[in-house]
């Protein structure tokens, strides 16, 4: 990462100077990026409102990772349901904590299950968990809240709750991300309690350093395991725009994770593209997303060549930045076709012609951009919006399995924001929470979570990797 403030910033002397002068202080975001799937680890402090529907099995799943479990000592476990008097084990035993006689607690996260509320006055609970928890989290801690989904949802009450709990998560988020902190909302359909776990360990993990202040609905899909070592292990995953930055971090995400990855660019990168290929135990497939032939030549190619798929992850995408009335007729299509079209097109004929395995995943990549809009960017918006409501609508049609979901990263620290000049540059970098660009990394590392079998009731969402960026919501 080229980011001289941030550097500074983090350095002994940098952090003594910036506190002085009132500037914004990066912190240190943690990151693996060479292990898969990290287990829950460390201490968390749980509780749950009136009703609450997800909190009793979310417990027992975390009592067998590598998490120690607390709750406020105003939560009387068994009555809170956090687990059955049959089920008070060691392993599976939840503290207590008094903080006025224990001040010294600290939490890597802070977890409440907001599922059960029905009407307006249950948010008080929220201000009575985390008024008396969040000054004991620790950094780089994380803040989950769990809510029901709107599709569940019968009364006005119900939906001003929910709406409530995202706007909760999205302002705290921006309180505690000078810390490394994230907060982020699970949403839960009823009949998806067992299925929340996974979701609420990668919100957990350090995967997820660059996601805050989001949401991702869990639905009830039939739910699947992962192996944390190696959990891609036997699929074939085609990463389109993977020469180079967020493609080429993804696909070797994707291979650590265990995938065979069939790296797509274009001809003219076709060297660079081979040997990168190469080094991760993949393939290189060199064709031009332009051209009017490329579905045919793609699917064709990897029926022929390479079996069936179980990945498609689609990230090439271009930029021809103008303000429109300067932009040309080319400018407009040529952005529109590689970053929207050709993504509608490709998933028809694999699904055409059953070239998607069972379960398989599509991934979509979005942008803040098509999101908040960009001056000069009207083409581009267009585009990575399109990609955001094609995947949330697209989801809905899906049989066998398969899901749909998206990612619309912010600032990412690579060689083409590295262009960007100085002044804009520095603002996309200091216009969130984290007031730093993201690593291409963190894209990859949702990417390859929303791809792994235990995301199989993820279906519909999209995801910002962009630190809270001011822009959008």
């Amino acid at each position: 990462m080229h980011d001289l403030y941030t550097r500074l910033a983090q350095s002994n002397i940098g952090k003594t100077v910036f506190e002085g002068v009132g500037l914004p202080s990066p912190p240190i975001l943690k990151r693996s990026p060479e292990s898969s799937l990290e287990k829950p680890r460390g201490r968390l402090l749980v509780a749950g409102g009136l009703r609450s529907k997800v909190l009793r099995k979310l417990c027992a799943e975390l009592a067998q990772s590598e998490a120690a479990l607390f709750t406020p000592y105003w939560v009387e476990p068994a009555k809170a349901g956090l687990f059955s008097k049959s089920n008070t084990s060691k392993e599976t035993r939840i503290e207590q904590v008094n903080f006025a006689q224990q001040s010294n607690h600290k939490f890597k996260g802070l977890i409440f299950d907001a599922s059960g509320f029905n009407n307006t006055g249950d948010l008080n609970a929220l201000y009575v968990f985390y008024n008396a928890a969040l000054k004991h989290l620790k950094r780089n801690g994380r803040i989950i809240v769990i809510s029901a989904s709107e599709r569940d949802c019968e009364t006005a009450e119900q939906f001003a709750c929910i709406e409530a709990c995202r706007s909760f998560v999205r302002s705290i988020a921006k309180e505690v991300g000078a810390k490394g902190a994230s907060a982020n909302l699970v949403e839960v359909e009823t009949g998806a309690e067992k299925n929340a776990y996974n979701t609420v360990a990668f919100f957990l993990s350090r995967k997820s350093s660059y996601v805050t202040g989001q949401s991702l609905l869990v639905s009830k899909a039939r739910h699947q395991a992962s192996t944390w070592h190696k959990p891609l292990k036997g699929k074939t995953a085609l990463v389109t725009g993977a020469a180079m930055g967020i493609g080429a971090e993804t696909a070797r995400i994707l291979a650590r994770d265990g995938a065979v990855v069939i790296c797509l660019d274009i001809p003219s990168n076709q060297a660079a593209l081979t040997q990168f290929a190469s080094s991760i135990g993949g393939h290189a497939l060199a064709i031009d997303l332009s051209a009017d032939e490329a579905v045919d030549t793609l699917v064709q190619a990897i029926t022929s060549q390479l079996g069936i798929l179980d990945i498609i992850v689609h990230n090439a995408g271009i930029t021809r930045d103008k303000t429109l009335k300067n932009m040309s007729n080319e400018q407009w299509t040529s952005v529109l076709n590689i970053n929207l079209n050709r993504i509608v097109q490709l998933n028809k004929a694999l699904l055409e012609r059953k070239a998607l395995n069972k379960n398989g995943r599509i991934i979509g990549v979005s942008s803040i951009s098509g999101i908040a809009g960009n001056f000069g960017q009207t083409n581009y918006a267009c585009s990575k919006g399109g990609v955001a409501g094609y995947t949330k609508a697209f989801a809905t049609t899906l049989e066998g399995g398969i899901t749909i979901n998206a990612v619309a990263p912010g600032f990412i620290e690579t060689r083409m924001t590295g262009k960007v000049p100085f002044l804009p540059r520095e603002i996309g970098r200091r216009s969130n929470s984290f007031s730093q660009g993201g690593l291409p990394l963190d894209v990859a590392e949702v990417i390859a979570f929303l791809c792994q079998p235990s995301a199989q009731s993820l279906n519909g969402n999209v995801l910002r990797v962009c630190g809270q960026s001011l822009l959008g919501r």
